[in-house]
């Protein structure tokens, strides 16, 4: 595998070398999602200032997408890569201190063809006086200075694929270096395969494995020529069967190589077990153990019982017919169960203060993780707070869910236990301060965090405060400043994301970044509170071939009684969606939500902004300049709602002014420079029941006449308005609405899965006639009610009723349910839970 994204570029020039060190054997490429991939390859060169790519390559056209080259993942500077932008266009990049890109056009090299033959490229960064240099089979094609270091623990070291495209073509003979090549070595491995154990040499990657063209799926990686498994290349997606996507050339008659399969890891007290590498000649492997605790005898391997790892090597020594095959390396883990623990996080309530005005049911959110999850898996989680269990749900995605119902302030110890799949289990413990009052208190969930070009996504991490129902305002304030090399020239989209402690990523901030400029802007999150509370994971992107921005966010959370304790946040139309295609003028789609037994209020929350315009390719200057009304639509027109997405840019909403560019210009549901804005709609409390069915309109008046499915369309012809026509009309440049949108519900009281959390009060109540046959009455005895909720023996919620303020009573019907023993759970908003029985017996 060839670790450079190779990617044609179209250069041509005779080959001033014979490709001798280009065997006949390549691996072979479909242009579409194929790539060789070794991952955290960056480490082997975090820190240095020298960095050498170089290999092998057939690009079968012209086509758009990277060459090779450490790219994708990870923070930091760190990213070098050979690119090819289509029509002849070269890019070499480097990210060491400062940005290098290196661009070469198919007019510096006019006897060159760089399609259909193979080619030998060698992108070599050094800072200082060595600089930047490319060489094409073996010719100097251009230089560039760089300083600095490079800096990334992490990224990965891909072959034939990116995010922009797949390379089409073979590459053979790869090699990542660190340290900067002279010419002379560059020509020398042009005409002479590497041995492999070089200084400096990070992976090599022959691809002389399988049979050319043959069946080789049960082939999973790559082999790294020195033999280190933890440097063979992992091959993703290859079919591995066939003329492409495979294997391919031809082999020496007397060539064998070994097909040795990875080994799967052990316990100590695992069995004997087998060995089962082949060869092509179907000669007999020989099999050794280079170190760890095991040993060998044929090809049975037997372990002595302790934790380590273990190397194996396979041989095959030749015979008068076949030469002695290359020597495969595989490595294991032999592993104690008694060692392999769980590890719980507390993600809610983290230590310290906990706020909470009244002592209603606080959540208990837990993410879990095991390492080797081949042999091990999370047994078990128990949490006790202050000596009370807790009952957690297993949300079976590594998290778990609980509820806690304090019966007074002051602190609790919180024991958190986790068990594998053995039955070891490790426990960690803290402390929390539960307190009546909070304070204002703002927190910081990014700070400085650099998305660009090379790094689209950064996820971080930040403690926020642990409450429930403690603040009744949340306002995040979003700065974004230049990095290193300026901030980028265009308006770009880009958000903020928060995760909930469901595991969901739900978009908090959609922002279109300013043009060449440094800015801030506030928004109210108060919505998302049941999401920005406790440990947090947040993730900014930015989709941007510049250099993109740094972004902070601060939340400011106002202390005072949220008007409620509890919300949910359930996404709806969630996508980016054709606008004016008159083959499907509305994308959206019905939603169909369900509010929880206990909610009291809700609402839609939708943020919708436009984008695409050309006046030549579509109609109207949609979506970005056209100014467009929606609709939502609840029940069937029971509830209706106007979206007016228009903004005035000048002056700017969010006060970044005096950008350059067209800042000044309104537009669809955002300016430069602005977060885009979140429409709410308040929900009738008639319509919070179990099924309500929601529709989201675009505006009807629009069609894009300028569309490839308007079959009236004719290119020059067909008129867009104002005098202007359509161009092209398979152009493909349409409009189209990025849009992400939820219903938050708000209650009183949680839905709680099971009534054993639920905190008996002492009240009056009193339930006749009881037992009942479906119809009874509960007195509340001066109790301010204000919900009722019933549950079965096992915990699910039967009915749910919201009392009106004032109520000294309740009618209940459950003629339809079964029969049976319930629990009667009332609520009031000082946080008492009471509870009784009701029994329901035949008529």
């Amino acid at each position: 595998m060839k670790v450079f994204y190779t990617l044609l570029l179209l250069f041509t020039a005779s080959l001033a070398y014979s490709q001798t060190s280009q065997s006949n054997q390549y691996i072979d490429f479909d242009g579409s999602d194929d790539r060789v991939q070794l991952d955290s390859a960056a480490k082997y060169l975090n820190g240095g200032n020298a960095i050498s790519l170089t290999g092998w390559f057939y690009p079968d056209g012209d086509v758009y997408g990277q060459a090779f080259g450490i790219r994708d993942g990870g923070t930091g500077n760190g990213s070098i890569f050979v690119f090819c932008t289509g029509g002849g266009k070269l890019e070499c990049r480097a990210q060491f201190g400062n940005f290098v890109d290196l661009q070469l056009t198919t007019t510096a090299f006019t006897s060159l063809n760089t399609s259909n033959q193979w080619l030998h490229y060698a992108w070599i960064v050094a800072a200082g006086t060595g600089g930047a240099k490319f060489y094409l089979d073996g010719t100097l094609m251009g230089t560039k200075t760089v300083s600095g270091t490079f800096n990334s623990p992490d990224k990965p070291f891909i072959i034939g694929w990116n995010q922009y495209g797949g390379f089409k073509g073979r590459a053979d003979e790869v090699s990542l270096w660190k340290k900067a090549l002279s010419e002379a070595e560059v020509l020398n491995m042009m005409q002479n395969p590497l041995a492999g154990n070089e200084t400096d040499l990070v992976a090599y990657y022959r691809f002389n494995q399988g049979t050319p063209g043959g069946n080789n799926t049960s082939i999973t990686q790559a082999l790294s020529k020195d033999g280190d498994e933890t440097k063979h290349g992992n091959l993703i997606n290859f079919a591995l069967n066939g003329a492409t996507s495979n294997f391919n050339g031809t082999l020496d008659s007397d060539f064998q190589y070994i097909n040795f399969p990875t080994i799967s890891n052990k316990l100590t007290t695992s069995p004997s077990f087998q060995l089962n590498a082949t060869t092509n000649a179907s000669l007999t492997v020989t099999y050794s153990i280079v170190s760890g605790p095991a040993s060998v005898t044929g090809n049975t391997i037997t372990l002595s019982g302790v934790a380590g790892t273990v190397k194996v090597k396979a041989s095959q020594a030749g015979d008068a017919s076949f030469v002695a095959a290359e020597d495969v390396y595989r490595t294991f883990q032999v592993l104690d169960q008694n060692t392999i623990l769980p590890s719980a996080t507390v993600l809610h309530p983290l230590a310290g203060d906990v706020f909470a005005p009244n002592l209603t049911p606080i959540p208990v959110n837990i993410s879990t993780s095991i390492l080797y999850p081949d042999l091990f898996s999370v047994g078990q989680i128990t949490a006790t707070i202050g000596g009370e269990s807790i009952a957690l749900q297993n949300l079976n995605n590594g998290l778990y869910l609980g509820w806690w119902t304090p019966t007074a302030y002051g602190s609790f110890d919180v024991l958190v236990t986790g068990t594998n799949n053995y039955g070891a289990s490790v426990t960690t413990s803290y402390t929390i301060n539960l307190q009546e009052t909070a304070s204002d208190v703002t927190k910081n969930a990014t700070n400085a965090v650099w998305v660009s070009n090379n790094i689209p996504t950064v996820t971080v991490e930040s403690d926020l405060p642990s409450h429930i129902g403690a603040y009744d305002q949340i306002i995040g304030t979003l700065s974004v400043t230049c990095p290193t090399g300026g901030c980028d020239p265009w308006d770009m989209v880009s958000s903020i994301e928060a995760q909930g402690k469901d595991g969901e990523w739900y978009l908090i901030i959609r922002y279109i970044t300013p043009y060449l400029k440094a800015c801030s802007a506030t928004i109210d999150l108060t919505d998302f509170a049941s999401i920005l509370n406790g440990k947090t994971k947040f993730r900014v992107n930015l989709g941007t071939q510049g250099n993109g921005y740094l972004y902070t966010l601060n939340l400011a959370y106002r202390a005072g009684t949220a008007a409620h304790a509890y919300s949910k946040v359930q996404k709806l139309w969630y996508d980016t969606y054709q606008f004016g295609d008159p083959a499907n003028l509305q994308p959206t789609g019905v939603r169909k939500k369900g509010f929880p037994q206990n909610t009291l209020a809700a609402k839609l929350k939708v943020v919708s902004t436009g984008h695409g315009w050309d006046i030549d390719y579509n109609s109207n200057n949609a979506a970005e300049f056209s100014h467009n009304t929606h609709n939502l639509i609840v029940n069937n027109g029971v509830q209706n709602f106007t979206q007016d997405n228009w903004y005035d840019c000048n002056p700017n909403p969010n006060g970044c002014n005096n950008q350059s560019g067209t800042w000044q210009y309104d537009r669809a549901g955002w300016c430069p420079g602005s977060i885009g804005q979140f429409f709410d709609y308040d929900l009738d409390e008639s319509l919070l029941t179990d099924s309500v069915t929601l529709n989201y309109v675009f505006d009807e008046t629009y069609v894009d006449a300028c569309h490839p499915n308007n079959p009236n369309c004719v290119d020059n012809v067909t008129s867009t308005g104002g005098g202007f026509v359509c161009k092209n009309c398979d152009q493909g440049y349409n409009p189209y609405l990025m849009v992400n949108s939820y219903v938050v519900s708000f209650a009183d009281v949680p839905e709680i899965a099971s009534v054993k959390n639920v905190q008996n009060a002492a009240a009056k109540i009193n339930l006749y006639p009881n037992p009942s046959v479906g119809k009874f009455i509960v007195d509340f005895g001066g109790e301010n009610v204000s919900a009722l909720l019933i549950y079965d023996n096992v915990g699910r919620i039967a009915k749910r009723m919201k009392i009106a303020e004032g109520s000294t009573q309740a009618d209940v019907y459950m003629n339809a349910d079964a029969k049976g023993i319930y629990h009667v759970v009332l609520y009031d908003k000082t946080g008492k839970v009471i509870t009784t029985k009701i029994a329901i017996v035949e008529r």
